[in-house]
């Protein structure tokens, strides 16, 4: 899986990612936080991580790897900082 990451280390984003292989997509997208981050805020569970942008940015990878790409452009549009300038 070849990402194009800005905000936070590949090896971070595969173990996220594997984490949540049990998850559904359907569970992720129904979690208030995650509503509330596809709407444009962040949640105050993600703004108190370390790195928040890196977070947001594990979500959005994870969206991508689970093919749900109107998700992702979901995400991208309403955090236009994940957005690549170079693609």
């Amino acid at each position: 899986m070849a990402m194009q990451l800005q905000y936070i280390k590949e090896d971070a984003v595969v173990e996220f990612i594997d984490k949540m292989h049990e998850v559904t997509t359907e569970a992720i997208l129904g979690d208030e936080s995650i509503v509330h981050l596809l709407s444009g805020s962040v949640p105050q569970q993600i703004s108190d991580q370390e790195n928040p942008l890196g977070t947001v940015e594990c979500f959005l990878q994870l969206f991508i790897d689970r093919e749900e790409y109107e998700v992702c452009q979901q995400l991208v549009d309403v955090h236009p900082e994940l957005r690549h300038t170079d693609c």
